[in-house]
């Protein structure tokens, strides 16, 4: 559902109380998705969690589908940032290969921790195109927050850009279906899928096969 008066218009906030308004409504969308799933999610229920306006999720936010989008873009900034953080304080004399398992490792955990992301994650699918979404949002992206720094620190420098792009595609998609797996042995075996054909893309990425 758009904006009731058929507009597509929406404000940035700029101000603290804008950001606070918006960031209130992100979290009760991540609320509802955690309890209840992002089928839950009406902007009137949002109305009525934050007690907000419909008008007013109607100033930031096209529709329903812009929110959801929205929460999720913000659980995908949080875990990139945390990643970020983590791989900061990673020992720089690291085999690249033990560095990338140790990465791989922390981005699992960091997504794990984020209990909206799944069912955000899930919705998300349904709404944007893949390649758009592993292009990033308007704050972070797997390739150039987090893939970059950890080729520039560990194999001397990032591939070609089309081959960054690869190595964030393929990543990002079986890290997704880790996610939404329902059972814990389906995860088990998925996050062994992932490092191999992690370590495989990293190694042609360093040998420069094209």
């Amino acid at each position: 559902m758009r904006s009731p008066n058929g507009s597509d218009r929406t404000v940035e906030p700029r101000q603290a109380r804008a950001r606070a308004t918006r960031a209130a409504l992100l979290a009760a969308v991540e609320r509802v998705c955690v309890r209840e799933g992002a089928d839950a999610v009406t902007t009137t229920r949002i109305a009525a969690e934050t007690g907000a306006s419909v008008g007013t999720i109607y100033r930031y936010f096209a529709d329903r589908e812009a929110l959801l989008l929205a929460a999720y873009d913000g659980t995908v900034t949080r875990i990139v940032r945390r990643c970020g953080q983590a791989l900061d304080t990673l020992d720089a004399g690291l085999d690249v290969h033990r560095a990338a398992r140790r990465v791989l490792a922390l981005y699992l955990e960091a997504a794990e921790a984020e209990p909206a992301h799944a069912p955000l994650l899930a919705a998300m699918r349904a709404l944007r195109p893949i390649a758009q979404d592993q292009g990033g949002n308007d704050e972070v992206s797997v390739a150039g927050d987090l893939l970059a720094p950890f080729l520039a620190r560990y194999a001397g420098g990032p591939p070609a850009p089309e081959r960054l792009r690869f190595m964030a595609v393929l990543l990002g998609t079986l890290v997704d279906l880790y996610l939404v797996a329902p059972e814990p042995a389906d995860r088990a075996a998925l996050r062994g899928e992932i490092e191999a054909h992690m370590l495989l893309a990293l190694e042609r990425a360093l040998a420069g096969d094209g």
